[in-house]
């Protein structure tokens, strides 16, 4: 959503109002931000410790988005409409963003453990940024510690946790940082562009709810502008190559939310 202040008259607005009205203000709702508007905004903010300038950005429109509305134990059509305002992106194009990253199966495993994916790899380079040598553990480590990707030692499921435990043992932050989460399967060290200080608050974020998640991915598409642009646009090549990597056409990720959005779009 675009960012509203005082004295703007736009169709956002009208959202806005709404919004607040929901949640017990009784505003016309005329798409004119006047004075009573203002109001009702930094009544807002204050009430959840946001910084009471009268300014609708991204942090307020996600608050009051999601304000007395809660959470599922599955996404609902509404957390989908909603986080798509937020995005400013068509409903359909982020339900095919998640539905090819876990297939559609949701952010959790049946043991109640967030969608997890273990890159040694990743934690070859984790424990490097971290002065530590991981050729010093490799070799009682071979699973899950190796110089280059390879896809060899994945176990999929609940087989993960196996692995990042294993991690964990070395250095638990790094390990952290070295998973895929969630539905949208966001890597552990992009958690700043999530919107968290460090990787335990992503990680416990990723553990609380498919919400959270849905929340998580929002952040971190709003922190990458190119990436933005290209899911507003469904230019799913470039969002593929941006979101999965130069290597996403041997996997052929953008023809797969081609396919997804396609199905989508036509419900």
């Amino acid at each position: 959503m675009k960012t509203l202040k005082l004295g703007m008259r736009d169709a956002a607005v009208k959202i806005l109002q709404t919004e607040l009205n929901r949640i017990g203000n009784k505003l016309t709702a005329d798409g004119a931000f006047g004075p009573g508007t203002l109001a009702a905004v930094k009544a807002f903010q204050q009430s959840l410790q946001l910084v009471a300038d009268g300014i609708v950005g991204y942090s307020t429109w996600q608050a009051l988005f999601f304000h007395q509305r809660p959470a599922a134990a599955r996404l609902t059509e509404d957390d989908f409409r909603l986080a798509a305002h937020l995005l400013d992106c068509e409903t359909a194009a982020l339900k095919s963003v998640q539905k090819v990253e876990t297939a559609g199966r949701g952010g959790f495993l049946a043991a109640g453990k967030p969608q997890l994916l273990f890159e040694g790899h990743i934690f070859w380079r984790q424990l490097q940024l971290r002065k530590i040598d991981p050729a010093k553990y490799q070799a009682a480590n071979a699973s899950i510690l190796y110089p280059k990707w390879t896809k060899t030692h994945y176990k999929g499921g609940i087989g993960e946790y196996a692995r990042l435990e294993q991690a964990r043992k070395i250095n638990a932050d790094a390990a952290n940082a070295s998973a895929s989460w969630g539905m949208f399967q966001i890597m552990g060290f992009q958690y700043a562009l999530c919107g968290f200080k460090t990787v335990a608050q992503f990680v416990s974020a990723m553990c609380q709810s498919e919400r959270s998640q849905l929340l998580a991915f929002c952040r971190f598409i709003t922190k990458n502008p190119q990436m933005h642009a290209a899911l507003q646009a469904k230019k799913w090549a470039t969002f593929a190559r941006l979101y999965n990597g130069s290597e996403y056409a041997k996997n052929q990720y953008d023809t797969k939310l081609l396919n997804a959005y396609k199905a989508y779009a036509a419900k």
